[in-house]
């Protein structure tokens, strides 16, 4: 390009000082030609450097010094144009008028260049800094190309070939240097993980490796100070956070066995951790857990997040607290501080030293500027230590009596007259200053003994067990802060209604399939309720008043799980004899044989499952409970074959015979079912006729089987026998008809029976 020389005023001023119209019509259009030039000149190099990408042969600087010479000249033609031959054009308005708009024009076309030229300078200032690694200074620089950009100086600027050019250059420009700051953030901070072994066996190792400030801080300092500008300090901090508590401070909060250790290079400190992989980790002690988290916190202060952001007072560990600091410590709270709680009164009394460590410990974090005073979730921890001990003592018994309730029920222990309550812990007394009065009561208003005695029968071990912490638990609560009484006191309340659910729900198909089990389950909740009505009363003088320490409006609740598990197997059992019943077909013409072999059959059947019921209860239940539940069935059965005699309508002698040897079978099994083996010795009559009570009635069918019309009329007696107490008057003619052939004297029998 050639050099432009400017020689425009020279002689543009005459020797009075005065311009005519003429010459300043000609000087503007020498300008205009020359700012064309210029334009051209800068134009073409533009192009070609950002557009075309061709080597530019002409610094910058002398094309912007043209520039400014030209405007300079402008600035003068206009301030004579203005001051002197304004004066000369009075009689000329149209001269004037045309020479004002070529002056703007001219303005308008220096504006562009005076713009161009400061994009110019500002895209090679963005170069400089970089390559003098002032990363700040090139943020600042990118922020006012694109602030220059962004202020159009006419109305079709966006479409210049030109400012597209510059557009797309400061945009690269710009990626570019994010793509430094990337790549140097990188070289600050280095991650390294690795994992030997096999999987179930693999050793983990993780190492972070931090560059060291000292003789090229001030680099550090433009590098942090760039990436801050850019917005992207913030996203880089959050990404190195997120790995920071996934790769390090997890592990060392979870991890007792996470080891530890700091080595020195040359440039660079590195902080490496190790541990064995494994499904579930033991958590570390609170000591060693807070060691671990302040010397990490401190590593990081003193290798690189020392750095202010920006000569400001705020440093980068500061703003990396903003980002982590929340999730790292409620991660300390939930995975190791609350595990650490102890779950009795006793060691919860030597956890002070853990709290007043946790406490040191907010205050170290906040000397470290890592968190803020509205951060409160240690202190918030030491404050509630209490509720998290109760909750935790809670969850704790809820735990372990859903671990008894779904144990092994078949397991069982003997409740006894020695201990009808069976084994559980002694129970404090209230010692008072008051002396006790001893009350005597009048001999007839005395209770039994036995009022309160649970009868012998077997329980399920885990009941025993979850009866046994029900009293411990309590015996705590009693000694233990008022607060932590009351969450206690509701925690075994909650255990019970958890055993009304869980319990038959678990051990459903056994409860239903099996009825030893269901026996258990109805003795396991008669024992339970047994304690419960007194349970309430033994504490409530030792826990809180403001509690009503009460059990009682559970009992209802607890007997009815357990008689209708028990009742439900006595339906299904009573189903099953009588559907062994129905083989026989009513028991009609038992005197032919194939009849005789299935009636048989059928009452062997019968007597086969009761004997079996008798042996599997007989040791579980109490014996008032067994001699009701084998009486129940037995009266069911009974009653079942009564009437299918009494609606039989021919009976023959020989069917008498057989029907009868069936009643005596099941008489003479009867007496042995009601008779408890190494039990006491009972009136098995008495037994049968309190627990069975259509014992009566069959015994007068097997009479009826077996007497003549005689004997019949006496035992009815007109109406008040033994046999019209059991009968009526229609079934005793029904049987008499069966029976008898029709006679005069069946016909004065059946006569006298109204």
């Amino acid at each position: 390009m050639e050099t432009v020389h400017y020689t425009v005023l020279v002689g543009f001023v005459g020797d009075q000082g005065q311009l005519s119209a003429q010459e300043a019509r000609s000087k503007l259009q020498i300008l205009s030609k020359q700012i064309d030039n210029l334009k051209t000149q800068l134009h073409d190099a533009t192009v070609s450097k950002y557009a075309n990408f061709v080597p530019n042969l002409r610094t910058a600087e002398k094309l912007a010094t043209e520039v400014q010479l030209v405007k300079q000249e402008i600035d003068e033609v206009s301030i004579k144009i203005e001051n002197e031959i304004k004066s000369q054009l009075n009689l000329s308005t149209g001269e004037f008028q045309y020479l004002t708009a070529q002056l703007q024009d001219v303005n308008a076309l220096m504006v562009i260049l005076q713009k161009l030229v400061k994009l110019q300078e500002g895209l090679d200032n963005v170069g400089h800094a970089v390559r003098v690694q002032d990363y700040g200074t090139a943020a600042d620089t990118i922020y006012s190309i694109q602030s220059l950009l962004a202020e159009s100086v006419f109305g079709h600027e966006h479409e210049l070939q030109i400012m597209l050019a510059i557009r797309t250059e400061c945009h690269v420009q710009k990626e570019k240097l994010l793509f430094d700051l990337g790549d140097r953030w990188k070289e600050l901070v280095q991650w390294n993980i690795q994992e030997d072994g096999t999987k179930n066996d693999a050793i983990h190792k993780i190492e972070l490796k931090l560059f060291k400030t000292g003789v090229n801080s001030k680099v550090v300092e433009n590098i942090i100070s760039g990436m801050n500008k850019l917005d992207i300090l913030n996203e880089k901090l959050k990404r190195f956070g997120e790995q920071l508590l996934d790769h390090m401070l997890r592990p060392m909060i979870t991890r007792a066995d996470c080891k530890n250790q700091v080595s020195v290079t040359e440039q660079a400190k590195v902080f490496s951790i190790s541990y064995k992989n494994c499904s579930n980790p033991s958590p570390p002690s609170p000591p060693d857990m807070f060691s671990r988290l302040y010397q990490s916190l401190l590593l990081l202060q003193e290798n690189l997040f020392c750095v202010k952001i920006d000569d400001g007072e705020e440093t980068l560990l500061e703003r990396l607290g903003e980002i982590v600091a929340g999730e790292l410590l409620e991660m300390t709270v939930k995975e190791c501080l609350i595990p650490a709680i102890p779950t009795s009164t006793k060691e919860l009394e030597k956890f002070g030293e853990v709290i007043q460590l946790t406490k040191d410990t907010h205050k170290e974090l906040l000397e470290l500027h890592f968190i803020k005073d509205s951060n409160t979730t240690l202190l918030d921890y030491v404050q509630n230590v209490n509720v998290l001990f109760a909750n935790k003592k809670c969850q704790g018994i809820l735990e372990e009596a859903r671990k008894l309730m779904t144990s092994e029920i078949h397991n069982t222990m003997l409740v006894t007259n020695d201990k009808p309550l069976g084994d559980l812990p002694p129970i404090m007394h209230v010692h008072t200053n008051k002396k006790a009065k001893k009350l005597e009561l009048a001999p007839e208003v005395q209770l039994s003994p036995n009022t309160f005695r649970l009868p012998t029968c077997l329980i399920s071990t885990c009941v025993q067990q979850l009866m046994t912490m029900a009293y411990e638990t309590l015996q705590e609560a009693s000694e233990s802060s008022p607060q932590c009484a009351v969450q206690m006191y509701y925690a075994i309340r909650n255990m019970f209604e958890l055993f009304c659910c869980v319990f038959p729900t678990y051990h459903k198909q056994s409860l239903e399939k099996l009825p030893q089990l269901s026996a258990l389950h109805y003795n396991n909740c008669m024992f339970i309720s047994h304690h419960l009505m007194t349970l309430g009363h033994q504490f409530s003088k030792k826990l809180p008043q403001n509690i009503s320490t009460t059990f009682v409006d559970l009992v209802p609740k607890i007997r009815r799980l357990g008689a209708e598990s028990f009742l439900q197997q006595l339906a299904q059992q009573k189903a099953q004899l009588l559907e062994y019943l129905q083989a026989a077909s009513g028991f009609q013409s038992v005197s032919e044989e194939e009849r005789f072999i299935v009636a048989d059959k059928s009452i062997k059947q019968v007597l086969h499952q009761l004997q079996h019921l008798k042996n599997v209860w007989q040791e579980v239940l109490p014996s008032t409970n067994f001699r009701k539940a084998m009486g129940t069935l037995l009266n069911a059965i009974i009653a079942e074959l009564t009437d299918s005699v009494v609606s039989l309508e021919d009976i023959s002698a020989d069917d008498a015979k057989h029907l009868s040897g069936l009643v005596s079978r099941i008489t003479a099994n009867a007496q042995e079912l009601m008779q408890i083996e190494g039990g006491e010795s009972i009136n098995v009559s008495v037994e049968l006729q309190r627990n069975v009570s259509k014992w009566n009635r069959f015994k007068e069918l097997d009479l009826v089987l077996n007497a003549n019309l005689l004997e019949i009329s006496d035992r009815w007696s007109a109406g008040k026998g033994p046999l019209a107490v059991e009968f009526t008057a229609t079934e005793v003619k029904q049987l008499i008809r069966a029976l008898f052939q029709n006679t005069e004297r069946r016909a004065n029998v059946l006569a006298k029976i109204k």
